[in-house]
């Protein structure tokens, strides 16, 4: 069975990848033109070049698939005064449509978004978030929850008019090739690079990106139709234990100072000022992540180890993956 993988060359995709092949589909891999590739040299897949946004190569790239796993999308923060963003909800709900129509068009028999639980809200007696509860956080919202927001209800809109859809809510994922970085990845380059003198009060919730792209493979078997599955490890972790934690399996020293919300999050306003206007580079840790971590949300994932078997990592292992690929591909400076 062949399936079509977008954004197959990404960090999660790659993964994605790897894991229809051991698991013995065909696969045709959707990139971009001008997008890196060497995430999938050596392997036996078929490649498209073409860009979500164009009808016409999205109908190319599906036809003939029997599943499209849609990964493509833009995964960014933006400064304090950008409010529009126009680019992330272009390619993350304009080409959404686009695939989905397609997918319509040519009888797709499964078709799996990949969302974040960015688009979850939060529960206000303070027990975790699960696939029902409504995103209640727009004020504070960033423009990539909002996106895939706004992504995830056409991919509803679809189901309810018979496409066989579903969606896969993973939480802040962490792993090997993760090579632009993201920014998840950015924070354990930076912290690899001690670039961090302190940390503040926030709690993660974390996926091992092979398990992640597991539960892909799982979702085309077991998932159902309709439904939301949020893929992320049964424990949280404060920023001070990952911290720490990455402190451990490098052998650099973790930060030991706490610094107070408000000064932080007032440091990294003019922190993007400087960055993006004068010294034209990225802030050390943008006011959207921020804000998104500061919200500590926790995130129930016993639907998706219910339904589609959903098992997880160690974060020690999945953190110690991490690390050792960013030193053996050359992100760490003096290591």
């Amino acid at each position: 069975m062949k399936a079509l993988v977008t954004g197959a060359n990404g960090f999660l995709g790659s993964a994605v990848v790897r894991h229809l092949l051991a698991a013995g589909f065909s696969v045709r891999a959707m990139i971009r033109k001008t997008s890196e590739k060497f995430t999938l040299n050596g392997l036996n897949i078929e490649i498209i070049k073409g860009d979500v946004l164009q009808p016409q190569a999205v109908e190319k790239a599906v036809e003939g698939c029997k599943i499209i796993l849609h990964l493509a999308s833009v995964y960014a923060f933006y400064p304090w005064w950008e409010k529009r963003a126009r680019a992330i909800y272009r390619i993350n709900v304009e080409g959404t449509k686009n695939l989905l129509s397609a997918a319509v068009k040519h009888k797709v028999e499964k078709f799996i978004f990949t969302s974040s639980v960015a688009s979850i809200g939060k529960r206000d007696n303070g027990k975790p978030s699960n696939e029902e509860t409504i995103f209640n956080l727009w004020e504070n919202a960033c423009h990539y929850a909002r996106s895939k927001i706004l992504a995830e209800n056409q991919v509803l809109n679809f189901f309810k008019n018979g496409l066989p859809a579903l969606i896969l809510n993973p939480a802040i994922i962490i792993g090997e090739r993760d090579y632009k970085p993201t920014p998840s990845g950015e924070i354990i380059v930076k912290f690899l690079n001690r670039r961090y003198f302190c940390f503040f009060n926030a709690t993660l919730s974390i996926a091992d990106v092979d398990d992640v792209a597991k539960a892909h493979i799982s979702a085309i078997h077991k998932g159902r139709a309709g439904e939301r599955y949020i893929l992320c490890n049964k424990e949280t972790y404060t920023l001070e234990k990952i911290f720490q934690l990455l402190g451990e399996v490098s052998g650099i020293k973790a930060p030991r100072f706490k610094i107070p919300y408000p000064l932080l999050l007032g440091l990294s306003y003019i922190d993007e000022a400087l960055s993006y206007l004068l010294l034209k580079k990225k802030p050390l840790m943008p006011s959207e992540g921020i804000k998104f971590c500061r919200l500590s949300i926790k995130f129930d994932s016993s639907k998706a180890m219910k339904e589609l078997g959903y098992t997880t990592t160690p974060i020690r292992e999945t953190l110690t993956k991490a690390v050792n690929w960013y030193r053996e591909n050359g992100y760490i400076k003096n290591a």
